[in-house]
């Protein structure tokens, strides 16, 4: 697993044809997000290093272990902390869909599903909003846009087709700023609307113009971000667990019209990402499950502040994983 500057810090369419139409409205211009700094108190081993009088030595020696192993809980904690303040001011950057969109911070022109639909009344529930003010981090930009699906016409001006140039222009921050860190959540719309997953294991060359599959699309959107911002550091979601309205009970695993499931396009994005040296958030298994779809989603779907938080605490992990771990990239 690659690291490119920094170490160890580093869907629009619902399942029917009303939730697929969900969320048609106009953003408005990106906005800034405030972040919230995190405090980290400093010389905690110091303060809870016991100091050992006199007396006999056999007396002293249990309270002694005792209280180095309080200061070494003590260590790990604060070095725990530190590790995640080595985020404080990145930039970041999403490329996504209706999960990911929320008014007032997308693009202009971008269709918007929260707050105006689902269950999120305020920013704060996002799961992105929840990662900046637990980081530290800044929002560089949300290229997000419900509705929009990976594959379609890399070449058209087109903010739905997520491997077109011009879509992942908006990447960037304002006056050009360059993300540090790049989250990938798309594909839940491909799922959806039934683009085939394609064959392309993340090392078969794409050429620009309509593309109808997902692989070949998702390897595109890669080569262009890599291309186009090449200090940042990508990480590529797999999908959430995605429901269909059941008979017997409220939801039942969502099969597309060809026989597909969430679980189909997460292992590809698995396995094109680490074709690449990409890292990997599993979010397929981030406790977002069939059977808790009625408090994770409003529709089986889209996130409630309840499903937001799942995710927000896998990107978190992962964005904290030390640089010689594997779990950002495990399957």
């Amino acid at each position: 697993m690659k690291r490119k500057r920094f170490l160890g810090i580093l869907a629009g369419a619902g399942l029917t044809a009303c939730l697929i139409g969900c969320g048609a409205g106009g953003g408005t211009d990106n906005v800034a997000v405030d972040s919230t700094d995190s405090a980290v108190a400093d010389g905690a081993s110091a303060d809870k290093t016991a100091a050992v009088g006199g007396g006999n030595a056999a007396d002293d020696t249990l309270p002694v272990k005792e209280e180095n192993g309080e200061a070494a809980a003590e260590n790990a904690v604060v070095a725990d902390e530190t590790e995640k303040i080595n985020l404080q001011g990145m930039g970041m950057s999403i490329v996504g869909d209706s999960l990911s969109a929320y008014d007032g911070f997308i693009p202009n022109g971008f269709n918007v599903f929260y707050p105006f639909s689902g269950e999120l009344t305020d920013v704060s529930q996002t799961w992105w909003r929840m990662l900046l003010d637990e980081t530290g981090m800044e929002l560089c930009a949300n290229n997000s846009s419900a509705g929009s699906t990976c594959a379609g016409d890399s070449m058209a001006e087109d903010i739905q087709c997520g491997c077109s140039s011009f879509r992942l222009s908006f990447t960037a921050g304002k006056q050009g700023k360059m993300p540090d860190i790049i989250i990938v959540y798309m594909g839940t719309n491909d799922l959806l609307d039934g683009i085939p997953v394609g064959d392309n294991d993340g090392t078969g060359l794409v050429e620009e113009g309509p593309i109808d599959n997902f692989s070949d699309a998702y390897c595109m959107m890669l080569d262009k971000l890599e291309s186009e911002y090449p200090i940042a550091e990508i990480y590529c979601c797999t999908l959430a667990q995605v429901g269909d309205w059941g008979e017997e009970q409220p939801f039942v695993t969502f099969e597309n019209n060809l026989g597909l499931t969430a679980g189909e396009y997460s292992e590809r994005i698995r396995q094109i990402a680490e074709k690449r040296g990409m890292h990997v958030i599993d979010l397929y298994d981030c406790g977002i499950e069939i059977d808790n779809l009625p408090d994770m989603t409003s529709d089986g779907v889209h996130l409630t502040p309840e499903g937001m938080k799942c995710v927000e605490n896998a990107i978190l992990k992962a964005l904290t994983e030390p640089a010689d771990g594997s779990a950002a990239a495990r399957p």
